[in-house]
């Protein structure tokens, strides 16, 4: 083959590699893809399911507690074994006295907090 057929080969190739992965770039996304958009819009509904946005840290279980911004397993976990040692909150500041739940997170959800 000459060398002039082998670059327009090649050539071809990268204009076709290009082509495929811009396509599929835009077929995977999720307002192409029905199922993912569903499963994206059924999260947001879940998430906005909590009573008036609150969220009762003396109540609510570890789903509940995982509402709030930056509380993963690990810290409402910790809330619900707070809260059996040392009873209810009185205020939702008292939530800061849980290990590892500071002054940042208390005002991410102080909105969001109620006792």
């Amino acid at each position: 083959m000459s060398e002039k057929k082998h670059e327009l080969l090649l050539f071809n190739a990268a204009v076709l590699i290009a082509a495929l992965t811009f396509l599929f770039g835009i077929f995977d996304s999720p307002k192409n893809n029905p199922l993912e958009a569903a499963a994206i819009s059924m999260t947001v509904t879940e998430a906005s399911s909590v009573p008036h946005g609150k969220v009762n840290i003396n109540t609510a279980d570890m789903d509940g507690l995982m509402q709030l911004e930056e509380i993963g397993e690990k810290k409402a976990s910790a809330i619900i074994e707070y809260r059996e040692e040392n009873g209810r909150f009185r205020k939702p500041e008292e939530i800061t006295n849980v290990s590892g739940i500071g002054e940042a997170i208390l005002r991410k959800n102080i909105d969001r907090i109620t006792v």
